[in-house]
């Protein structure tokens, strides 16, 4: 019987070369076939310290853009006004959305008034929101693709710029980040029994505050409740849907009743904000307001001046300056969106299917809430960092093997791209930035400025200054006079009050009678000598405007002989009120009526006693003779019933630059007195 050899238990399999040739060989040509999981296996081991690159860049990049000026926009400085009020219990924030002003009332309360503290809570935010970018994203997209949006964020400029100014984008960016760090969090806490309760209540009560607190920070922060529970109900996930509506109400009922006990503010009011989006012009209530079709045409308006003008501004691949759009550019962006959700549907992924929900909820929610004349790149600035990781997610996944596997490095080509193009503009910005930042640091508070704002800061410096603080002084941009006068309140007249003019007609006409009305271009056409005006003022009650065309109406009775003879004298006609109206409805242009006596009542009752009338540049860029001209035109239809009531007090600048001017109202000149008419 023959003795059987036992087996060894560690003994290899011979191998021959060949076959190791051939096994090799199959191993390099399944890396070739996925290249893209070449670089991805590469750059997972390289992310935390591109990571860090990305952080020190926006360390150094927003040193080195900071800017110690309050930027012309005037929101930012409504802020801090709006946070002053609040912290000497005088008003609650509510225009802009609550939280900022609340917030920076903390800074406020410790620091006084300091600019360049406020300024600095918005740099720790901009950093904190790359930061918390990193922290969703990690282990949930492609460590290549994440990694270079990390060094396209660090290196954008318009994200930067908002890391020295006091506008809410900065703590909404935040916000937003650290929502969806949470969010991911509790997710994936979800599919793990064992996790700690406790914690578990902590994460879901932490989420909700930030729901609630992104909310009250800009209205379109609900798009974010709204696609959770949406996200969560479709996955039929009904407890944690339960759970993230009551943590969301946890926090928001206690702040809705603090509201209605110390503020008085009914929860639910709008305070005005729905009439406001519902007008065609945010400026001029006479437009009236939209209708469901006007709706539609203000979306799709605004899809093409944020998707194909502002975002590629944003990211470096449109000159600032540009002002086209494009439809197809727009369907594209779309197209990358719809995309990029369907996938995340289809592929089960969890992360980037709530990303795609909550930017959709979040940018139709602004195309629809917005006038087309905002335009503002700032608007949309909030989501580019994300629209950017659901595009590069969505076009990585597109295509993974056949011959199309290239596709996934295209879109890290692209991001690269991006990169580069940022680089570039925010170079430019830094030279532009340093010799202006030097000398605002040297005390020339002025300089970077356009003259127009010189001589209009200057203008607000000079009031609080020499006017008693108690004196009431309008200005078209008061929270911009508030912070350069160093801390004067001033009237706000951000726009001219027009009317429907067959509204105010009828109004008028049932008051008053009759009127009659006066093509003023008749009088200046004959010359006739202003004194000679005079008798048609005292029958003035009203004006109608339609483009250059202006028309003055007037009471038509006996106790004012003296006009109807100075028509008669200068062969001047005068038309009744009904037909001026039917004239301007005959030409098909927008026209409006105004009251001059509800004009100088409206001064009257707030006790108006000086008024700034600015040269502020329509063009920002370029000095033209369009200019902001609120204020002025609110004077001049004043003056055309109330001549001389009006005197210039003071004046910044020369007159060929753009001069800033102080009025005096000289009520006395008419026997009134400020206070209630």
């Amino acid at each position: 019987m023959s003795k059987k050899h036992p087996v060894q238990k560690n003994s290899r399999k011979t191998v021959s070369p060949q076959s190791q040739t051939r096994q090799k060989s199959g191993r390099i040509n399944a890396q070739a076939d996925r290249p893209f999981d070449l670089w991805e296996s590469t750059f997972s081991k390289y992310l935390p310290g591109l990571f860090y690159v990305s952080l020190f860049l926006t360390l150094f990049l927003g040193i080195s853009l900071f800017d110690v000026k309050i930027s012309s926009g005037g929101d930012d400085s409504d802020y801090i006004l709006s946070a002053k009020k609040f912290m000497e219990g005088r008003e609650f924030p509510s225009w802009h959305g609550s939280f900022y002003p609340i917030f920076l009332s903390l800074p406020y309360l410790i620091f006084g008034f300091n600019l360049i503290v406020f300024k600095i809570t918005s740099f720790v935010f901009i950093v904190g929101h790359l930061i918390f970018i990193y922290l969703a994203f990690r282990r949930r997209m492609p460590s290549l693709l994440l990694s270079l949006i990390l060094l396209c964020a660090s290196v954008n400029s318009s994200l930067l710029y908002f890391a020295s100014q006091t506008y809410s984008e900065a703590l909404y960016l935040f916000l937003q980040a650290f929502s969806f760090f949470l969010f991911f969090e509790i997710l994936d806490v979800a599919e793990r029994s064992d996790f700690n309760p406790k914690t578990r209540i902590v994460l879901w009560l932490t989420f909700g505050l930030m729901m609630m607190l992104l909310s009250i920070t800009r209205p379109v922060g609900y798009a974010m409740i709204i696609a959770v529970l949406f996200y969560l109900l479709v996955t039929r996930q009904y407890a944690s849907a339960l759970r993230s509506f009551l943590s969301f109400l946890v926090f928001y009922i206690p702040f809705s009743l603090y509201k209605w006990i110390v503020w008085g503010i009914i929860p639910g009011a709008g305070g005005g904000r729905v009439e406001e989006i519902l007008y065609k012009n945010a400026y001029s209530k006479a437009a009236g307001l939209e209708d469901l079709s006007g709706m539609v045409v203000r979306f799709m308006q605004n899809c093409k001046l944020y998707l194909s003008k502002h975002f590629f501004k944003i990211i470096g691949w449109k000159d600032q300056q540009s002002t086209e759009t494009s439809v197809f550019v727009t369907l594209l962006v779309i197209a990358l969106f719809l995309l990029a959700l369907i996938l995340a549907f289809r592929r089960k992924n969890k992360y980037m299917t709530a990303l795609a929900l909550y930017l959709g909820c979040a940018v139709c929610i602004t195309f629809i809430t917005l006038q087309q004349s905002w335009d503002q790149s700032r608007l949309i600035l909030i989501y580019v960092p994300f629209m950017l990781i659901l595009f590069a997610w969505g076009l990585s996944q597109l295509f993974t093997t056949g011959k199309m596997k290239i596709v996934p490095l295209v879109t890290a080509g692209l991001l690269v791209i991006i990169f580069f193009t940022s680089l570039s503009d925010t170079s430019q910005k830094l030279k532009e930035n340093q010799k202006v930042l030097a000398k605002n640091l040297r005390g020339n508070l002025y300089y970077g400025f356009t003259p127009d704002w010189q001589n209009f800061l200057k203008m607000s410096e000079w009031v609080g200054k020499n006017l008693p603080e108690s004196t009431v002084v309008v200005s078209r941009k008061p929270s911009m006079s508030f912070v350069y006068s160093k801390g004067k309140e001033f009237y706000p007249m951000y726009r001219f009050p027009t009317e429907d003019a067959d509204t105010l007609v009828a109004r008028l006409t049932e008051r008053t009678g009759p009127l009659v009305a006066i093509r003023q271009n008749d009088l200046y056409r004959k010359n006739i000598p202003l004194v000679q005006h005079l008798v048609t003022k005292p029958s003035m009650v009203a004006v109608v405007s339609q483009e250059d065309e202006i028309y003055t109406l007037h009471r038509n009775d006996a106790s004012f002989p003296q006009m109807e003879a100075f028509l008669r004298q200068n062969q001047i006609s005068s038309i009744s009120a009904d037909s001026m109206l039917r004239l301007l409805h005959r030409n098909n242009k927008t026209f409006y009526g105004i009251s001059p006596d509800t004009l100088l009542n409206n001064l009257r009752i707030n006790k108006v006693e000086y008024a700034i009338a600015a040269n502020l540049r329509a063009i920002p860029n370029a000095k033209t003779e369009r200019i902001i001209n609120t204020v002025q035109r609110y004077l001049y239809i004043i003056e055309m019933k109330y001549p001389g009531i009006f005197s210039l007090h003071h004046q910044v600048g020369n007159d060929d630059n753009e001069p800033a001017l102080l009025y005096r109202v000289n009520y006395s000149l008419y026997g009134l007195s400020p206070g209630k008419p």
